[in-house]
């Protein structure tokens, strides 16, 4: 089987960071989480006429024969059932590495360009398409008038809960560093549902937090990237409406309004890597809203540079005390010694 994107495995590597020291309460204050990390050089881009024919391909009906073919190091690879690396032998046709001439596979353009089937040894294998590979994600909501929905969550009221809190002190990101960049769909109309959720346009974590993720920030900006946000603090009345909004598909990946999720709490973002030489988000090789095997913080496809992307982005949260959730890449929650209640404080109320 060909080697892992990464020297660690997943489960190695979140121990192995998780391990470090939370940060400490000022933002200047020197911390053990602060090790230095060392990140493998970046790869080169993958060769433009290659991109199509990424993707998982398989026997319609056997998801034991999946494949994925994907890039590494300057080639194409056929990764997990099927290991093994490809040499270019001419357009869209290739041959197994070390099989001579031997072990061959060919690929079939789709109406699109891209990978439509790929033939191996004379066995067809047909393009999986990731939802969001050929059209738009499915409709996350449910089929009925939203407003409803979002005038009951705004009257529910969060769940009782028992034990010691910390006292709440939520405070805007970007009090620590304004280089913090936001992308926040739900400050904004343009989302999958219509209307803003959020009254005011702010990131807000509690303050260990908010240090925590500036420390990660000037990391990357010594590396030529930026933290790009698109969720931190969510109003429990919030979460409630994604609940009840959800379609039954898109609720199994909504947090239970009765127990309340870590952005209730003001200990979650959700990041991406934003690059400062381009201008643009780095490529992550997923698309947003997109609740497939790609989401997944160790998808193993895709390019070697979609790849160590999601490892920089990692690198610097999990560094700084933020854990990541296995099958969300972008979902990171602080790691804090206090315990903080749910709350359902509107964002224009809880910004100082």
């Amino acid at each position: 089987m060909p080697k892992r994107p990464f020297a660690m495995s997943g489960s190695a590597w979140l121990t192995f960071c998780c391990a470090l020291s939370l940060a400490g309460a000022s933002l200047f204050a020197p911390a053990m989480g602060q090790a230095k990390a060392v990140l493998p050089p970046r790869p080169a881009p993958c060769p433009e006429r290659w991109l199509g024919l990424l993707g998982k391909y398989g026997q319609p009906g056997n998801d034991k024969s999946d494949f994925l073919i994907r890039e590494d190091g300057g080639r194409l690879q056929t990764y997990d059932s099927m290991p093994g690396d490809l040499r270019e032998a001419g357009k869209d046709s290739f041959h197994f590495e070390g099989s001579g001439k031997g072990r061959k596979a060919v690929f079939l353009r789709d109406s699109l360009g891209g990978g439509g089937a790929c033939i191996i040894d004379g066995v067809p294998f047909a393009r999986k398409y990731y939802p969001g590979e050929r059209a738009r994600p499915p409709k996350p909501t449910v089929d009925m008038p939203l407003d409803s929905l979002w005038a009951e969550a705004r009257r529910a009221r969060p769940p009782a809960e028992k034990g010691k809190f910390a006292k709440p002190d939520l405070v805007d990101v970007r009090q620590y560093d304004p280089g913090v960049r936001l992308a926040l769909a739900y400050s904004s109309p343009r989302n999958s549902y219509g209307f803003a959720l959020y009254d005011r346009d702010a990131a807000l974590l509690q303050r260990p937090a908010a240090q925590a993720l500036a420390r990660a920030n000037r990391w990357l900006g010594e590396r030529g990237f930026a933290l790009q946000i698109s969720d931190a603090y969510r109003p429990w009345h919030v979460t409630k409406f994604l609940h009840l909004s959800a379609n039954p598909t898109m609720r199994r990946f909504v947090a239970s309004p009765q127990a309340g999720s870590h952005h209730n709490r003001g200990t979650a973002v959700d990041a991406t890597l934003f690059d400062l030489s381009t201008g643009r988000e780095a490529d992550v090789g997923h698309l947003g809203g997109e609740l497939s095997e790609r989401a997944h913080s160790f998808f193993p496809g895709g390019t070697a540079l979609q790849r160590w992307h999601r490892l920089v982005l990692r690198t610097a949260l999990e560094r700084q005390g933020f854990r990541g959730l296995r099958k969300e890449w972008w979902h990171y929650r602080h790691i804090s010694r206090e315990r903080y209640p749910i709350s359902n404080m509107p964002i224009s109320q809880a910004v100082k």
